[in-house]
């Protein structure tokens, strides 16, 4: 069933047309990727499915049209472009805020999360010492918390390394057995390979291809 579904969206800034009829179908219990070099539309593609940009066309998810001031159809969980996390608080607190508007995500889980991406448990431990790879982990993590029903990581394989990104592989399937879909934008083929059921390939604005 689907999901989300794009019709002919397209978007213009200032004149300049950035995208041009984007249609494409996310299967609910997906993981579709989408590919392209940077400055392609895919970032601009994922904050139309979010409503976070208004569009031309339409923009369908779980059955309801998405506009930029309505209430979002579904629960989701967000990596766009760099993590938003506060610098002054640790890993833990940074996810307890996010836990604290979720139902059923306690104390526990934020320590489960934590561990599965090897970051510091503890509450003394401040985000401001973490290395561009931690943070990127915990903005990952973020967007983990609550499994929620849609799951939308732009390019979270950026500044991982090679045993951080295996994790992340293992930890994007297993969300999806328990019904989760996932938007991932990436350049990482090795990566997509591993994760994509589907495949977008994004070029100048507009859906090049899809696999």
């Amino acid at each position: 069933m689907a999901l989300i579904e794009l019709d002919h969206v397209g978007k213009t800034i200032t004149g300049k047309q950035l995208l041009t009829n984007v249609s494409f179908v996310a299967e609910e219990g997906s993981v579709t990727t989408l590919e392209g070099i940077n400055g392609s539309g895919k970032t601009l593609i994922l904050k139309a499915i979010l409503g976070l940009i208004k569009t031309t066309g339409t923009v369908t998810v779980n059955g309801s049209k998405v506009t930029v001031s309505g209430r979002y159809p579904i629960r989701a969980g967000v990596l766009i472009e760099t993590p938003s996390v506060l610098t002054e608080f640790s890993a833990f607190k940074n996810l307890q805020l996010i836990a604290d508007l979720l139902e059923n995500v306690d104390e526990t889980a934020i320590r489960q999360l934590l561990t599965q991406f090897e970051l510091p448990v503890d509450n003394r431990t401040k985000v401001r010492k973490f290395s561009l790879g931690m943070k990127q982990k915990l903005g990952i993590a973020q967007a983990m918390l609550g499994q929620c029903d849609l799951i939308v990581l732009d390019e979270p394989t950026n500044a991982l390394d090679e045993t951080s990104v295996q994790n992340l592989i293992g930890y994007i399937k297993k969300l999806q057995l328990v019904g989760s879909t996932f938007l991932i934008t990436s350049h990482d083929r090795d990566f997509i390979e591993q994760v994509a059921t589907k495949r977008i390939k994004v070029k100048a604005g507009t859906v090049d291809e899809i696999v």
